[in-house]
């Protein structure tokens, strides 16, 4: 899909400038236009960007002084961990295979094998092929694999019980992709059972026939950090000066259901915050909220009390100490309700630090990340990559920027198809005072600690938990309520016969939320 529909930056200049000829030919024989003298500049608006250095990204210290791994600033965006682990690697002593893409022997102890030996290389202590608990099950009826998966998930929690010992995660490998009996899995694991699970598809643990080493990199990146690992982080010298002082970065998204299923289907606001100074963990909120038939409500009408619960998070990680500042990153909101949106959540923030203790009042910078316009850049040097996209760390502050209002355009990650659309960022409270560069700064550092990946995100992290968090928690929704899960605005005949106290009860256990930190990743 993407490859059809992407088109590279010199085609799409090529399109916007035929689209803009065409439209001129029309204004300038208007005899309306003629009579009020307007008329259209026939080329793009010439802008003057700078692009921002990256950071230094740090990994375990193994006594080589070679775990700062330095960004080359002619092809930002990425970088190569080398052999380098990571920074903090997880255990994963007790584990399980789920089988439902019938490996045979060979392949089987293939890919174990190829976990123990990346993980090693990587920072993770997998146990080795006798440690591992094997289930095989078959595809072939979905039904079938629907109805039977939990109690497979139940009797791996069992053996590992009996044996006296805990179960840190299950690798489950599907032959293809299967959406509703993934929707399952994450439900069972996260909600029911707490096991953390990782699937993956055989056909990309193969790719070109043979078991791929990266893939199999990829994969363990999320195995740690979803098992309370660290991956990577900014290297001390170059992290921001906000991070050096207890502060909490939050980041908030509201997911609305389609519009054809407003009736039954409520939109699911998310939370995320940030509890140590590395700004590399978070917590999460989840709020359900049934919204009005005509339209999406972008507020999140909790916010007080997510804020507070957040707070007491970061109060207990950090024994005893609060935040001195706030910075929310929010996505999700569109320019017609920025002021509702800040207006009413700002307050609540305020109301939330005010209620924990008399007098507490730490400064909140609240900004607003978008990614839906129509803003393109085209370097006219040779600051950019082959392909013709600008350079990841480019930022716009001037020239197309509202005159009083703080706002900035900043193209933060590599593009790799299609042409890059840059982050649209708009400070609506800034109490800490922080100048442009320091915003711009910290927006663009935080886009390198998204950790499933070792190249700087199009997001800042923590908005792209909270996009990852909602998206996760209406799977739980769906799972929960029985609506068909075969897409997320999917349902099925029954799916709106809800009485009040069953989504009472829905809503309860979605936002009590899940025990296990990073599921989501």
């Amino acid at each position: 899909m993407i490859r059809q529909t992407a088109v590279k930056p010199l085609d799409r200049q090529k399109k916007i400038m035929e689209g803009l000829q065409r439209n001129n030919d029309k204004y300038k024989n208007d005899p309306y236009a003629k009579e009020f003298g307007i008329s259209l500049s026939g080329t793009m608006t010439k802008l003057t960007g700078r692009i921002l250095d990256p950071p230094s990204i740090e990994y375990r210290d193994n006594g080589k002084d070679k775990n700062i791994v330095n960004i080359n600033k002619t092809n930002p965006g990425k970088w190569f961990q080398d052999k380098n682990t990571y920074l903090n690697g997880a255990d994963v002593s007790n584990w399980a295979v789920l089988d439902m893409a019938q490996l045979n022997d060979g392949q089987y102890k293939e890919v174990v094998q190829g976990f123990v030996t990346v993980g090693k290389e990587n920072g993770i202590k997998f146990g080795g092929v006798d440690k591992v608990m094997k289930v095989k099950v078959s595809m072939k009826d979905m039904d079938e694999a629907l109805a039977t998966i939990e109690d497979h998930l139940v009797r791996i929690g069992h053996h590992f019980q009996a044996a006296g010992s805990k179960l840190d995660f299950v690798l489950i490998i599907f032959a293809f992709k299967a959406g509703s009996l993934y929707d399952k899995i994450k439900h069972l694991g996260d909600m029911k059972l707490n096991i953390s699970t990782q699937c993956c598809l055989k056909a990309n643990l193969y790719k070109g026939g043979n078991l791929s080493k990266q893939v199999v990199a990829n994969v363990c990146m999320k195995i740690n950090s979803k098992l309370g690992g660290i991956n990577h982080v900014l290297s001390k010298g170059c992290r921001p000066n906000i991070l050096k002082r207890p502060v909490m970065i939050m980041g908030a998204d509201v997911s609305h259901p389609a519009p054809e299923c407003r009736s039954f289907k409520p939109s699911i606001a998310a939370v995320v915050a940030s509890v140590e100074p590395k700004a590399v963990n978070y917590e999460v909120q989840v709020r359900i909220q049934d919204m009005g038939l005509e339209s999406n409500e972008e507020v999140i009408k909790d916010m007080k009390e997510v804020t507070r619960n957040l707070l007491l998070k970061f109060f207990e990680k950090n024994n005893g100490r609060k935040p001195e500042k706030i910075v929310m990153f929010r996505d999700g909101c569109s320019e017609g309700q920025f002021l509702t949106v800040l207006a009413k959540e700002l307050m609540a923030m305020r109301e939330a630090c005010m209620e924990l203790e008399e007098g507490y009042q730490p400064p909140i910078t609240y900004l607003v990340v978008q990614k839906r316009h129509h803003t393109r850049f085209f370097p006219s040097d040779t600051n950019k990559y082959r392909n013709g996209n600008a350079l990841a760390g480019t930022v716009v502050d001037q020239g197309i920027n509202h005159p009083t209002e703080g706002d900035f355009y900043l193209l933060s990650h590599e593009g790799i198809q299609g042409t890059s659309r840059p982050c649209h960022y708009q400070v609506l409270w800034d109490d800490n005072n922080m100048t442009a560069d320091e915003l711009e700064v910290l927006a663009y550092y935080l886009c390198h600690l998204y950790s499933r990946c070792s190249r700087s995100v199009s997001y800042p992290t923590p908005t792209y938990y909270a996009h990852l968090v909602a998206d996760r928690a209406r799977k739980h929704h769906n799972e929960l309520a029985q609506f068909d899960c075969g897409s997320s605005s999917g349902y099925s005949a029954g799916s709106g016969k809800m009485t009040e106290s069953e989504r009472r009860k829905i809503k309860e256990v979605v936002e009590r939320g899940v025990e296990k930190p990073m599921y989501f990743v």
